[in-house]
């Protein structure tokens, strides 16, 4: 096993440990997120009952991710509690870690397989389409799950070893891989999908796409990662046992990163039964979202470790120190990158999607719903850090209250209220109305902070 430099977690200065863990991670996230928008803006490009049936379709592969992201976070916290226990257990606890998980994807996959029509019906899938249209549209959309359900194990693959690395401190090989995987994903989509290309546009391009790209990256991925530490060959006893009775932390994580595709897709439904305009608007909302909050996204792949490593060597004070210098940050860029955003909401939603009625919801989101983003990207830090130190009764609950509870009642009150301006208002104050819950919380696990190992 490659000698691997986490002692530093522990000793060198908090200020710093956050950016040099960090900034390798800022390129490979903002690709990754690239993408995801370039996806929804050149599909933006087709006639407007497309990117509505993709939006649909938005929340399924969202609980795809999450699933993937899931596990790589359980992955992340068992390598590096393993890692402070026990070095030389670590590169049979990644092989355990990752078969074991991988498993677990397959079965959802198949479980996804057989439910597809009826997760389609979850998010309001049968009001969206004139007659004529539908039968055409519901086949690509049966054939773009169908292939990307094929390709979830590859997926999830990805982000486990990716998670692994950053979990041992190879912040720049992590990086490197995640950049290249969304880079080539991006070339690809510009060939394949862009009006120049003239190429059929459908949504089974888009998933083939998808399958090459992290087949390939799984791959590669997986070589670096034996090259690293020296992978060795799972045992089935420790195997099985996990399989059979997951544990409670387990359970709760992957329930976490349901969370959000659950209101994804309770929000797709509510939207579309106000008007088919604003599924659309939210297959691209969903997507700025993410890029709108880079930093806090770049921050939950790399203060995880940090926390974490200091937590379980009961250094806690250091623990208070990257919260403060974290979370004030997050704050302070987020409420710069919203009165950026306001300043010039009229250019960028007409330059996101030229369709008249979708460009004037990205005018009313981009007026409201960014102002909150500080809350809410405290809120992501803070939930991941305490799945890092194994407080995940409470990143659940966290995660529920906001997502499931504050977003979904906001957002209904505010449409029923005050029209599509209400929508986007209620959203923004459930983000900001989290941050009470985000206080408390830390404010009682700070009470029950002590360990013993």
């Amino acid at each position: 096993m490659a000698v691997c430099n986490s002692q530093s977690f522990i000793h060198a200065d908090p200020s710093n440990l956050i950016f040099k863990n960090s900034l390798p991670m800022v390129g490979a996230i903002l690709a990754l997120l690239a993408y995801d928008l370039l996806e929804s803006s050149l599909l933006a490009a087709q006639p407007q009952h497309v990117l509505t049936s993709f939006g649909f379709t938005v929340p399924i592969t969202a609980a795809m991710t999450a699933l993937a992201i899931a596990l790589s976070i359980r992955t992340n916290n068992k390598i590096i509690r393993q890692n402070c226990i026990d070095k030389q257990q670590v590169p049979l606890e990644i092989s355990n870690c990752l078969l074991k998980n991988s498993l677990i994807v397959f079965l959802f996959s198949l479980l996804f397989y057989f439910n597809q029509e009826a997760l389609l019906l979850l998010t309001g899938n049968s009001q969206q389409l004139p007659g004529a249209l539908t039968h055409s549209i519901a086949k690509q959309q049966q054939t773009y799950l169908d292939l990307r359900f094929i390709g979830w194990v590859f997926l999830a693959a990805i982000w486990m070893i990716n998670a692994t690395l950053r979990a041992l401190g190879w912040m720049p090989l992590a990086s490197a891989l995640m950049f290249c995987w969304a880079t080539t994903k991006c070339i690809l989509a510009i060939v394949l999908l862009s009006p120049e290309s003239n190429n059929e546009i459908s949504l089974s391009v888009v998933a083939w796409l998808h399958i090459a790209t992290d087949v390939c990256c799984a791959v590669i991925s997986l070589y670096f990662l034996h090259q690293k530490v020296g992978l060795k060959k799972p045992t089935l006893t420790r195997l099985s046992i996990p399989l059979i009775t997951p544990s409670k932390d387990s359970c709760l994580i992957v329930l976490q990163q349901f969370v959000t595709p659950i209101s994804m897709a309770f929000l797709t439904y509510m939207a579309a039964t106000f008007d088919t305009s604003y599924v659309a608007a939210l297959a691209l909302i969903f997507r700025l979202e993410l890029l709108f909050l880079l930093i806090p996204m770049v921050l939950t792949t790399s203060l995880p470790a940090l926390v974490g490593a200091n937590f379980w060597r009961e250094q806690h004070s250091r623990v208070e120190q990257f919260y403060s210098i974290t979370f004030g940050f997050i704050m302070l860029f987020q409420l710069l990158l919203a009165a950026l955003l306001l300043n010039q909401h009229h250019l960028l939603s007409n330059f996101i999607c030229s369709h008249q009625a979708i460009s004037n919801h990205l005018f009313t989101f981009l007026t409201w719903v960014p102002w909150a983003y500080g809350a809410t990207g405290i809120l992501m830090v803070f939930q991941s850090c305490l799945n890092a130190k194994n407080k995940t009764l409470e990143a659940t609950v966290l995660a529920i209250s906001h997502k499931l509870v504050l977003l979904l009642s906001f957002a209904f009150i505010g449409a029923n209220y005050w029209d599509k301006q209400g929508f986007y208002l209620g959203i923004a104050l459930s983000h900001a109305a989290s941050l009470f819950i985000v206080y408390l919380i830390m404010k009682r696990t700070r009470t029950t902070i002590s360990f013993k190992p």
